[in-house]
C-alpha cells in the first residue's frame, strides 16, 4: 500500500519519481527500446500508455468531485476487479499513439495534478471521503498510487531493461 503523504511530501516525491521517470524515457529513447518487452508481454510503450492512462484517470476523478459528479471508476464498463482487462484495453487503443505524445500526456497530467496539490484546501487533499469517489482514501493517496508509485515501478522496468542493453 502507497504512504498517505503531506502536501508537501506529495509534492515532492511527485516531482522526484517523475523527474527520474522522465529521465529514464530520455534513455529509452536514446537506446531504441520503447518496443522492448519490459513486463510480461508488454513493451516500455505499453506500459508507460497504461501509466499515462492512470494520471489521466486521477485528473479526471478529482475534476468531476470538485464539480460535485461521481465519476465511474476506474473506468465505464470496469468494477476494480476488471483493472487487468482496463489495463489491456488502454495497450489495445494506443498502439499507435507515438511516444512524444505519450510523454507530453503524461507530463501534462502531471502538471495538472501537481496543481491540484497545490491548491485543493487541507481537506480536499488529505481527508478521507471528500468525495464520494475516493472511498476509504484521501485524494493524496489517489494522486500517490496512481503516479508516484506507478513512475517508480516504471522506472525500475526501465533500469533492469537497459541495463541488460548494457545502456545503463
Amino acid at each position: 500500500m502507497a504512504q498517505i503523504f503531506s502536501r508537501l511530501e506529495l509534492m515532492s516525491e511527485l516531482d522526484s519519481a517523475y523527474s527520474k521517470l522522465d529521465v529514464l524515457l530520455d534513455g529509452v529513447a536514446e537506446a531504441d527500446l520503447f518496443d522492448a518487452i519490459a513486463v510480461d508481454a508488454w513493451t516500455v510503450h505499453d506500459v508507460l500508455a497504461v501509466r499515462v492512462w492512470w494520471a489521466e484517470a486521477v485528473v479526471e476523478w478529482i475534476g468531476a468531485g470538485l464539480r460535485d459528479e461521481t465519476p465511474q471508476t476506474p473506468a465505464a464498463g470496469y468494477k476494480w476487479t476488471q483493472t487487468p482487462a482496463l489495463n489491456q484495453s488502454v495497450v489495445d487503443a494506443s498502439t499507435d499513439v507515438p511516444i512524444p505524445v505519450l510523454r507530453d500526456r503524461l507530463e501534462a497530467a502531471v502538471a495538472l495534478l501537481r496543481r491540484y496539490v497545490e491548491t485543493l484546501d487541507d481537506d480536499q487533499l488529505l481527508s478521507v471521503g471528500v468525495f464520494s469517489w475516493t472511498r476509504t482514501w484521501p485524494v493524496s493517496r489517489w494522486i500517490a498510487v496512481n503516479t508516484i508509485t506507478q513512475h517508480a515501478s516504471l522506472s525500475k522496468m526501465i533500469r533492469r531493461l537497459l541495463k541488460s542493453a548494457n545502456q545503463l
